[in-house]
């Protein structure tokens, strides 16, 4: 379920009244003022108009990610791709960097 807080924040970082969101959305404006008082839930299509349109992360909307009042866009996001070249990266210098030292402690016990 998509908390109402979150609607809210979309809706003020997009500066949108009941009717644009209405329109976006391809609902009424008496659907989104149910919606946004909690006596009823977006349908699924106007869920992923909202995620494909203006491009919010579905987990912000669904509330698995990040606080209501900060949206949350797909942009936003590192791709999961570059995070694990990153990973690998710092992996690869801890490596190198543990060879330093024991090169260094190996040097030291010679001396």
């Amino acid at each position: 379920m998509i908390e109402v807080a979150r609607i809210a924040a979309l809706m003020k970082a997009h500066h949108l009244n009941t009717s644009e969101l209405a329109e976006i959305v391809r609902l009424s404006p008496s659907k989104i003022s149910k919606v946004l008082s909690g006596d009823q839930k977006f349908t699924s299509d106007a869920v992923g108009i909202l995620i494909k349109e203006l491009g919010i992360h579905p987990n912000w909307l669904f509330g698995y990610e990040g606080k209501p009042e900060s949206v949350m866009y797909l942009n936003d996001l590192v791709q999961r791709s570059e995070v694990e070249k990153l990973e690998a990266k710092i992996r690869e210098l801890k490596d190198e960097l543990g060879e330093v030292y024991k090169q260094l402690a190996e040097e030291r016990r010679v001396k």
